[in-house]
């Protein structure tokens, strides 16, 4: 791509992201005039409400934290319920449903779109009486968390200093809250913050080196098969069929055992079968449900994947794995070797990693990926990258 068409994209993707932050801001205000028509609050001593309605792969790096709130001498006292995802229900239903006492699901595509589904959340959460509100979120949404918060209406709101690239947005967030944890780093990744907040918030921490998902499974050791794991939120994100198929060929070439495709969406669907149109690959995408696809990545010899939520459930399963990045938020989700963690290797589009070099101090705020970054890695910087992974898992056992 020319040095002109980037610029040009990346200034088309700016407008639009300053169009995003007033319409944020717009219906923020419109949708908390609406919590007018809630009833008065009546907050209920030692009733805790925690909130974590972020996706998946936040949630994995979040779960372990969960815990710390029942047994620590603040909170072990409260009756604590958790407003979450409803994406993830499966899994914490599965791992997590001791960590709380009650819990509230919101579908977050519904109540983004229709004002009577958020009413009926909100109604709920008011008519609850929760006397503490805690929102550990590093970034948090002000039209899902912040007014969530506001709709439970607590004696006392507790928060992290929010950390949205639009300044208008943490502007109007962080004054919601009587109590906000500042981070000891602004680099710090993800598993490390929610550590952190956990140890401000509740005293204790868990201890453990890297996020971690037990998942039951048998000494056996893993299978022979590797997960390519084709979905991402956006395009950018996504690495392209023709690399995942050139891949697939190097891998066929050294490797025995099966190769699984996995995904959900439909971008995921036409991924697929373009991929096993050229070569034996098998798909799993749409046929696995979340907790039958947990048991796929427990029991791989690999895990390749997107920078989306696979990445962390692989390294929570304690499987190799290597994360196909474009580099948004790279210190939060991707740098794992960053954070002590071993067996995961990020593989990062040139045009980053040179950027990178520039500008060591980087934010980790970057944006600037285009679909064409993500395209240019090449499959034998991949299959290089799973080596490495592998090796030192071999060494490590």
């Amino acid at each position: 791509m020319s040095i002109k068409i980037r610029y040009l994209s990346l200034l088309l993707r700016r407008w639009n992201s300053r169009k995003e932050r007033e319409r944020t801001l717009r219906n923020f205000e419109e949708w908390r005039g609406a919590q007018r028509c809630l009833p008065p609050p009546h907050p209920r001593q030692g009733r805790l409400l925690i909130i974590r309605l972020d996706d998946i792969g936040d949630y994995l790096l979040f779960r372990n934290q969960l815990l710390t709130y029942k047994k620590s001498a603040r909170w072990k006292d409260h009756f604590i319920t958790l407003l979450g995802n409803s994406s993830w229900k499966e899994l914490f239903d599965s791992f997590d449903q001791d960590a709380v006492d009650a819990t509230v699901w919101v579908r977050k595509g519904e109540y983004l779109t229709s004002a009577a589904y958020r009413a009926e959340v909100w109604s709920k959460l008011r008519g609850q009486g929760f006397e503490t509100v805690i929102a550990p979120s590093r970034t948090r949404p002000l039209l899902l968390d912040d007014l969530c918060v506001l709709a439970a209406a607590p004696t006392l709101a507790i928060g992290s200093m929010n950390t949205y690239v639009h300044p208008a947005w943490n502007e109007a967030s962080d004054p919601l809250y009587h109590e906000l944890f500042r981070p000891s780093q602004t680099t710090l990744h993800e598993f490390q913050f929610n550590g952190e907040f956990a140890a401000w918030i509740s005293g204790n921490r868990y201890e453990g080196a890297r996020p971690r998902l037990d998942t039951g499974a048998t000494s056996h050791g893993p299978g022979s098969h590797i997960i390519c794991f084709l979905g991402a939120n956006t395009r950018s994100r996504r690495w392209p069929a023709e690399r995942w198929v050139e891949f697939i060929q190097l891998y066929r070439r050294q490797h025995p055992g099966p190769v699984i495709l996995a995904g959900s969406g439909r971008a995921e669907f036409q991924l697929a079968a373009a991929i096993q149109a050229r070569t034996d690959a098998r798909s799993i995408v749409g046929k696995a449900t979340l907790i039958e696809f947990v048991r796929w990545v427990s029991a791989a010899k690999a895990v390749l994947t997107n920078d989306t939520m696979a990445g962390h459930l692989a390294v929570s399963c304690a499987r190799p794995t290597v994360i196909i990045a474009n580099g948004v938020n790279y210190q939060r989700f991707t740098e794992y070797g960053a954070a002590g963690i071993k067996n995961v290797v990020t593989v990062y589009p040139s045009v980053f990693t040179r950027r990178r070099e520039r500008f060591p101090n980087l934010s980790y705020h970057y944006t600037d990926a285009l679909t064409s970054d993500i395209a240019s890695i090449s499959a034998r910087r991949v299959f290089a990258a799973l080596e490495e992974s592998l090796r030192e898992d071999d060494r490590a056992n």
